[in-house]
Order: C-alpha cells, then structure tokens, then sequence
C-alpha cells in the first residue's frame, strides 16, 4: 500500500552493494589472503569473523569495523584484503549511494594445517 503521508516516499533499490566478481569469488580471495601463524594452528581456532565496512558512492569502502575478531592477526589480513577489491555501490531510485555491508568469515584452524 502507499503512504498517505505527503512527506514519504517510495524508496526503490536496484542494486545491493556487491564484489563485482560476485560473492563466491569474494570469499575464495579472501581466503586465499590469510597466512595462519604457528600460533593461530595451534590455537586450533574454531570462530566467525564478522566485520562490517561501507561502500561508498564512488565504489571506495570505508569504517570498517570488526564486530566479532578470531585474532591472531587474521582481522587485518582480511581489512587489507578487502581494501584492495573491487565493489559495486548500492543504487537507490537509479542513484549510486552508500551501503554498509557486513561479512561473516568462518575460520577454523588446526595444529596439523
């Protein structure tokens, strides 16, 4: 239904901020950038990072912050990773704008890696 009240209105997404390889490859590279220390095998980490950045306007990404660390330097690698990728900003009624988007990351690790 439509709003009566003369000061909204309709909103219209025609796009999510996203990797422009799409989320499998986003995933894969993100992977692929993290060294395990001696000490994160041993650790034998069993953890969800979840950080949360935005994507800007422009297709830069900014604030990132980590919600929920696994240590052992693994956050930074994936920030830094992440920094380096390719996103497509949000678009709202046909205009690029800001989005945030958050990540979880499952990370699991064991002495014999």
């Amino acid at each position: 239904t439509k709003y009566s009240d003369p000061q909204n209105m309709d909103v219209v997404y025609s796009g999510e901020a996203h990797y422009v390889d799409g989320e499998a490859e986003m995933y894969k590279l993100l992977y692929e950038s993290i060294t395990y220390s001696v000490e994160a095998k041993e650790a034998s980490i069993d953890d969800d990072l979840l950080l949360s950045f935005d994507v800007n306007f422009d297709s830069t990404l900014s604030d990132f912050q980590i919600i929920h660390s696994v240590g052992f330097g693994i956050d930074e690698m994936v920030i830094q990773t992440l920094k380096t990728m390719k996103f497509v900003p949000a678009k709202m009624n046909g205009i690029e704008v800001r989005q945030n988007v958050m990540i979880t990351l499952p990370i699991r690790t064991y002495p014999d890696m």
